[in-house]
């Protein structure tokens, strides 16, 4: 008599729910520092980057991971979207201009000062006149300091398309600028 091995019905979904959680936690701990960064980027407050970063991995583990062609880029686009929504329910266009303070250096005179958070001003509105992407490449760069090959591997495009486009929303945003203040059109970059 041989013995056999009777396995109860439900030990195939719970080898596939296993799967599925090993395959999430592998892309958790692959893309969640940098899904956060660009998040932030997005709304500049830690809090809603958190929670847009815990709705996209919410809707992901309610999703067939394995019919998901990127992962990475299917939660970028909904943790986005959730943030449009959360500043579209309160109103909010300028979502982090608030929290931007201008600190006074000591050694900087009041004339100085004021020539500065003038100019962060100009900056801000012109920056809430680009497109989003141009917005996004020129924060990746200029605000977190990211090198044009980091920056292309969170976009997922090469270096030097990477390049090519930090190049444009720099031209753009130089252009609003110009047209806000036609002196800027002569000053040194």
């Amino acid at each position: 008599m041989q013995n056999t091995l009777i396995r109860p019905e439900g030990h195939a979904r719970l080898s596939q729910q296993t799967s599925s959680e090993n395959d999430l936690d592998v892309i958790y701990t692959s893309n969640h520092r940098g899904l956060w960064v660009l998040f932030y980027t997005f709304c500049s407050d830690a809090e809603h980057a958190t929670e847009a970063l815990q709705q996209a991995f919410l809707r992901l583990q309610q999703q067939d991971v394995s019919a998901i062609k990127s992962p990475r880029a299917w939660l970028l686009h909904v943790g986005r979207n959730w943030l449009r929504d959360v500043a579209r329910r309160k109103k909010r266009a300028d979502v982090g201009e608030a929290q931007l303070k201008d600190v006074p250096d000591s050694a900087d005179s009041a004339a100085v000062t004021f020539a500065r958070s003038e100019t962060r001003q100009l900056v801000r509105t012109a920056l809430g006149q680009l497109r989003e992407s141009d917005r996004l490449i020129l924060s990746l760069r200029y605000g977190m300091n990211w090198s044009s090959a980091r920056i292309a591997t969170t976009l997922e495009a090469n270096p030097p398309a990477a390049d090519m486009r930090l190049c444009r929303a720099r031209g753009r945003l130089c252009d609003i600028l110009t047209e806000m203040d036609p002196e800027l059109a002569g000053a040194p970059a």
